[in-house]
């Protein structure tokens, strides 16, 4: 028995309606069974089995020779056009962001990513594999975990209009996007917490939140975020650490009451002239470093609530450092902080 997706048999009706010797859809079909997966499709015993299968035959010929037919017990399909309706629809979902953002979809590229991803907690919705680049140990790896969800194999042209990366390794999938919220944060005794104002570039994103993985850091938090937190440029720049990272989205006045209420203390990192060198500062207990875009610096609201304004002081003609740079900078040192020895 094999299924047959259902955006495949809206097409093989188009296919029938177009065609005057596919008048009588029943004499070539048994049964079309709807389900959630598609429709289960069988042959008519009143035409032999060489009749149906030419009719099989003709109407991958219309579909420009994808395979379409998936196992009921291993939910793969085949598909080697780049016309195919479903690839147009991943196109879309990998150009447009507001595709992403309407479905509530993320797509995670390469086998490290995935690895992350599926520790993080979230719905597979579609693996995608290129077996020509590919391992198949590796997929034999990971295949379990998409063992409920449709799982597509593609050629490498059809996989080149997916892949993000010029040298991707063959591994591509869908899951749900939900946005991670302040109350799904659980923080240790003096967390060390990093809070972002209106990010708008993913490779910076991505590297704070690699930085952090490295580091240890207790949540990144993204206040009025101009991008999304799983754009796949933030995934690939970060590594797959966006999975690893305790993280959360929230409006600033939201994110400054959450403050409050756990007496976080919190340093602005700025240039202007009453701001203090870091290293002049104590980050062992409770500490979050607030940091802005690098065109625009923190907001009024953040200068004015901030407990501590301070600098990275700059040495050479630049008169600021890339955000994420600031970042580790802040970071390590609060790291380094934390593991000197006690004083007695």
């Amino acid at each position: 028995m094999f299924e047959i997706n259902q955006s495949s048999w809206d097409q093989a009706i188009k296919f029938k309606e177009g065609n005057s010797g596919y008048s009588n859809m029943d004499d070539r079909v048994l049964c079309l069974n709807a389900s959630p997966s598609g429709c289960i499709l069988s042959g008519n015993s009143k035409i032999s089995t060489f009749a149906l299968w030419l009719w099989l035959a003709e109407f991958f010929t219309i579909l420009n020779f994808s395979a379409i037919f998936e196992s009921k017990d291993t939910m793969w399909q085949k598909i080697t056009s780049v016309s195919n309706p479903h690839i147009r629809e991943l196109v879309r979902l990998k150009n447009k962001p507001a595709e992403r953002k309407n479905r509530g979809w993320m797509i995670v590229e390469g086998l490290r990513e995935l690895r992350m991803a599926l520790g993080y907690p979230m719905k597979a919705i579609e693996l995608i594999v290129c077996r020509n680049i590919c391992s198949e140990e590796k997929l034999k790896e990971i295949e379990p975990y998409f063992s409920s969800v449709l799982k597509t194999e593609v050629g490498l042209e059809v996989f080149g209009r997916l892949a993000y990366r010029e040298n991707s390794d063959g591994f591509l999938a869908i899951f749900e996007a939900d946005t991670p919220r302040l109350d799904s944060l659980n923080l240790d005794d003096d967390p060390l917490v990093i809070i972002i104002e209106s990010v708008e570039k993913p490779g910076n994103l991505g590297a704070i939140l690699r930085m952090a993985d490295a580091a240890g850091c207790d949540a990144i938090i993204v206040s009025d975020p101009r991008t999304d937190i799983f754009n796949p440029n933030v995934i690939r720049a970060s590594l797959g650490t966006v999975f690893t990272v305790p993280l959360a989205v929230a409006e600033s006045k939201e994110v400054m009451k959450w403050l409050e209420q756990r007496h976080i203390t919190s340093y602005a990192a700025v240039i202007v002239e009453d701001a203090l060198p870091y290293t002049e500062m104590d980050f062992t207990a409770s500490t979050a470093f607030v940091l802005g875009t690098e065109a625009e610096g923190l907001s009024p609201a953040w200068l004015r609530f901030c407990r501590h304004k301070i600098m990275i002081p700059m040495r050479g003609r630049a008169d600021s450092l890339n955000v994420s740079i600031a970042a580790a900078i802040l970071t390590f040192e609060a790291v380094r902080q934390r593991n000197q020895p006690k004083k007695a």
